[in-house]
């Protein structure tokens, strides 16, 4: 069972809790976690994962939140008790990439992630804004590897939720990032996307810079709504096809 749990990988220490969720997600698909079955204590759980404790955290939290597992007062977290069918059916619902779907998932994005944006941008710490700094850049190193962008860009908006000091907002971004990651994956390979987001990344940050709110929010739903264009722009030319 250890070796099964384990995720095969070596990762970083800055693991995201998104790859540790999909992976939890991809243990119930495949009958290694069952339906109903208790999880390791948290501590065990991070060590065959070879994840740390708070990325594995997050990562639960989230599927918490989706109702993937349960905690038990007294017990301990377990699987939820629907069959693994059952259970995932309203993920791959959200990750799929039919189109109205994903206007759903931008939408709640926007609305999300623009509020997020607005709060940091009156508590986020030099610190922070510094990481943030360090994410353009690294942005602007890899902008022809969608791959390395992709874990820049995902880096950059865990730091904004993360500086908000709130942990229900960072339970929501987490949720939507788990279920959009397939959509993320696609658009970074778009022409022009990476380019635009780079920008984009530029514009959200001189705005959190400024401890602007109003110019912060704007900035992120217009980074949002330029990735959103653009895959419409492909699924359009797909259909013509």
């Amino acid at each position: 069972m250890d070796e099964d749990i384990a995720m095969g990988v070596p990762m970083n220490r800055t693991v995201l809790a998104e790859q540790i969720a999909e992976h939890i997600m991809q243990l119930i698909q495949s009958g290694v976690l069952k339906p109903d079955q208790q999880l390791p204590p948290e501590r065990d759980l991070a060590l065959k994962l070879g994840v740390s404790r708070p990325s594995l955290r997050e990562a639960l939290r989230a599927l918490s939140l989706l109702g993937v597992i349960v905690k038990r007062q007294g017990e301990g977290v377990f699987v939820s008790a629907l069959s693994s069918e059952a259970l995932l059916a309203p993920l791959h619902f959200f990750v799929s990439l039919e189109p109205h779907r994903l206007d759903s998932l931008f939408e709640a994005r926007m609305v999300v992630e623009a509020g997020i944006t607005r709060v940091a941008a009156q508590r986020i710490s030099a610190d922070t804004l510094d990481q943030l700094r360090a994410c353009v850049e690294q942005g602007k190193k890899n902008i022809d590897s969608p791959a390395a962008f992709l874990q820049v860009d995902m880096r950059f908006h865990q730091l904004i939720v993360e500086s908000t000091n709130n942990p229900f907002l960072v339970r929501v971004s987490q949720s939507l990032g788990i279920l959009g990651k397939a959509s993320r994956e696609l658009t970074v390979q778009l022409p022009g996307v990476r380019q635009q987001s780079h920008a984009d990344h530029e514009d959200v940050l001189d705005a959190l810079i400024n401890h602007d709110p109003d110019q912060a929010s704007s900035a992120m739903q217009r980074h949002l709504e330029n990735v959103w264009r653009a895959y419409q722009q492909h699924a359009q030319a797909e259909g013509n096809r």
